[in-house]
């Protein structure tokens, strides 16, 4: 292995760790927003995770998982992936739409507080709904 594989094999890694970074960093700023007490945990070969306490708001869930995925896909399809770092840095940040779907901890967040919605507003309606046809039948035994 010469040196200047080495020198990008090198690089490359540090990106991947500068990536990683902000994209955990991205969390902890939105859970940081919504009062959620975020702690930075170093799991699986030292890979930093954010955790938060978990308030049970599904909006605010679903903003916190997605908002890094959505950043950095984006910033992706920003960049000029012109050659050199850039390009890596391109891959790695067009790379997160992986992480809308729920083989990871993002997508399990975001899947898990879509369908807990969903399942709140249909509880909503049907208790609506129910309350509309009580009030009718009173209405008509009067």
């Amino acid at each position: 292995m010469t040196a200047e594989t080495l020198l990008l094999l090198i690089s490359y890694v540090l990106l991947i760790g500068v990536v990683v970074t902000i994209h955990e960093s991205i969390h902890w700023c939105f859970a940081l927003l919504f009062r959620r007490q975020p702690r930075v945990t170093f799991d699986r070969f030292l890979t930093p995770t954010v955790r938060y306490h978990n308030t049970h708001v599904d909006w605010q869930n679903l903003i916190i998982s997605g908002s890094a995925p959505l950043l950095l896909f984006s910033f992706g399809i920003w960049v000029e992936g012109d050659g050199g770092a850039w390009v890596v840095v391109k891959i790695l940040c067009l790379a997160n739409i992986f992480n809308f779907f729920p083989v990871t901890t993002d997508g399990q967040m975001i899947f898990l507080s879509l369908v807990k919605m969903i399942q709140k507003q249909r509880r909503c309606k049907t208790t609506k709904k129910l309350t509309q046809k009580s009030a009718s039948l009173q209405n008509q035994k009067k």
